[in-house]
């Protein structure tokens, strides 16, 4: 099975790859967001790529053999020098192959090479497997580093230096 990452940085993407995003965003808001209706998504859908577009951001594509199967994306914060990594997912039909830590190394690498020297994250505590995924790549817990209406969010962090799971 061959896999191929395609990052998008903003105005010069072909269009269609803009859009297979925006696909795989719509998806995974119906599909997995256990609280839609206080994400951030539906803005960043109504916006792209602005909130994921160079300098501070970035998405990525995974395709597996000619399949779209998944995506994550990175977005500048108001914390000095980190990066949020946000929309991790995967289709159904690709999950429990390891895509989604594939996925997570090539967003920290593309945040390295964007000059970020952390990068935070925040999900819900009932998702374990996001959880174990992103404790294994050296992300730990941390204040909160944005507002957010939900409370109950998990915020985690993990520097980017050459050292540590994250790394490449």
């Amino acid at each position: 099975m061959s896999h191929r990452m395609t990052p998008l940085f903003g105005a010069h993407d072909a269009p269609g790859h803009w859009q297979a995003f925006e696909e795989l965003l719509r998806e995974y808001a119906v599909r997995d967001l256990a609280q839609p209706h206080l994400s951030t998504i539906w803005r960043d859908l109504e916006n792209l790529p602005a909130r994921y577009a160079a300098p501070s951001g970035r998405a990525i594509l995974l395709h597996i053999d000619d399949d779209l199967a998944g995506c994550i994306a990175l977005a500048g914060t108001r914390v000095a020098g980190a990066c949020e990594i946000k929309r991790l997912y995967v289709r159904h039909t690709h999950r429990g192959e390891g895509w989604g830590m594939v996925l997570m190394r090539e967003a920290l690498g593309r945040a390295r090479e964007a000059g970020y020297g952390e990068a935070v994250l925040s999900t819900w505590p009932d998702n374990p497997k996001a959880l174990a995924l992103y404790a294994s790549m050296g992300f730990v817990t941390i204040a909160p580093f944005k507002d957010s209406p939900d409370q109950d969010l998990v915020y985690l962090g993990c520097p980017l230096g050459l050292q540590g799971a994250g790394a490449r």
